[in-house]
C-alpha cells in the first residue's frame, strides 16, 4: 500500500527550512508519496488569531530566535536568524512550487532552493529576476514561468491547498498530515516517522 503524506508548507518559513531535507530523506527510506501544499500562512494566520513574527511577545521573539540558533546548530544547517528579506511575500514561490509538481517534477529541490534563498542566501524571494534565477539554477524553464503563476489554474489550485489546510486544521508551517493524524512542527518529524513505521 502506498504510504501517502500531505505536507503543508510557506517557504519563508525557516522551521520548514529545517524540516525538509529531513523529510526527503523519510521519502526516500519510507517509498513515501508526498502531496507538497505550499498554501497562504499569512490568511491561515490571520483567520485563526496568530500573530505575525513581529507582533508576537518580546519573550516569544527571542526564544524564538534562541531556537533558530539551536537547531541551526543541531542540524548542521546555515541560517542567518535574522534574515535580510523577511517577512516576504511567497506566493510565486509557491505558485511555481504548484506548477512543477503538476508537470510530474519532483519539487524538492525548487521548494528547498527558495527556503534557502530567504534563509541562507540572503535573498527577495519576491522578486521576479530572483524567482527567474532560482528556476534556472533548478533546470526549469523560467520564460514564461511568471506568467503562468498568475494563471487562473494556479492562482486557484494556490486557494484550494490554502482551503483544505484550514479544514484540515492547519495553523502553522511545516504541517504534516499522515493517516488523517495532523504534526505540527519540524520538531515533531520522529513522531511523524514513528507513525509512519507503525503503519
Amino acid at each position: 500500500m502506498t504510504k501517502i503524506l500531505d505536507y503543508y508548507f510557506a517557504t519563508p518559513s525557516p522551521w520548514a527550512y529545517f524540516a525538509t531535507p529531513r523529510i526527503k530523506t523519510m521519502q526516500k527510506k519510507y517509498n513515501l508519496k508526498i502531496n507538497w501544499k505550499p498554501c497562504n500562512l499569512a490568511k491561515i494566520f490571520s483567520i485563526n488569531g496568530t500573530l505575525n513574527v513581529k507582533d508576537r511577545p518580546q519573550p516569544v521573539q527571542i526564544n524564538r530566535i534562541n531556537e533558530l540558533k539551536r537547531w541551526s546548530n543541531f542540524l548542521n544547517m546555515p541560517n542567518s536568524i535574522n534574515p535580510k528579506y523577511f517577512p516576504v511575500d511567497p506566493t510565486i514561490s509557491h505558485k511555481i512550487i504548484i506548477i512543477v509538481q503538476n508537470k510530474n517534477m519532483n519539487p524538492f529541490n525548487i521548494t528547498f532552493s527558495f527556503m534557502k534563498s530567504v534563509w541562507a542566501d540572503e535573498k527577495d524571494i519576491a522578486d521576479d529576476e530572483t524567482i527567474k534565477n532560482i528556476c534556472k539554477q533548478n533546470n526549469i524553464s523560467s520564460d514564461s514561468i511568471l506568467d503562468e503563476a498568475n494563471s487562473s489554474e494556479i492562482n486557484n489550485q494556490y486557494l484550494k491547498n490554502t482551503e483544505e489546510a484550514l479544514k484540515n486544521n492547519v495553523w502553522g508551517s511545516p504541517t504534516f498530515i499522515y493517516n488523517n493524524e495532523l504534526f505540527w512542527g519540524q520538531d515533531r518529524i520522529e513522531f511523524l516517522e514513528r507513525a509512519i513505521q507503525n503503519s
